[in-house]
């Protein structure tokens, strides 16, 4: 009987081997099992773009709102008005700021979960060297290939 170490609707790997889509790679025809990772300097390049524009962005509005403050004349009998609306000001700019960075931290989980970069399996078999599957979700490209490694480890 044979053991399942990963199953989903497009793998299984099994005591007996792997199958990908309808394509079955016994595991004693299996010489080397392998994988790579494609696209990480896009990515890298992607990630340093998008996060040194979120804190340019962050420093053109503390910039700009210091400027702006700079402006305003607090002489005259409208000064505690001033005073008030600005400390409602910094409370409401804050507020929003603070659920912004929220977003940014959510996309940085999402960016790091789901990498631009491809993972990819290969094995070679007496026919060759053949990619046999590829994803950009980083934690299902790792159950998929350390339940790769368990079969090959327990194959006799």
């Amino acid at each position: 009987m044979a053991t399942t170490y990963y199953r989903d609707n497009v793998v299984h790997v099994s005591s007996g081997g792997v199958r990908v889509d309808d394509v079955w790679y016994p595991l004693e025809t299996l010489t080397y099992i392998w994988h790579r990772r494609t696209g990480r300097l896009r990515h890298g390049g992607y990630m340093l773009l998008t996060r040194g524009l979120g804190v340019l962005v962050v420093l053109g509005l503390l910039v700009g709102g210091g400027i702006l403050a700079r402006r305003i004349d607090f002489s005259g009998e409208q000064k505690t008005m001033y005073i008030a609306g600005g400390i409602l000001g910094v409370v409401m700019i804050g507020g929003i700021v603070a659920f912004s960075v929220e977003a940014l931290l959510d996309l940085l989980d999402r960016a790091h979960d789901h990498g631009k970069g491809v993972h990819e399996i290969w094995v070679r078999t007496s026919d060759g060297e053949t990619m046999i599957y590829s994803t950009t979700d980083a934690p299902k490209f790792g159950q998929i290939y350390r339940a790769l490694q368990r079969a090959v480890e327990q194959a006799p």
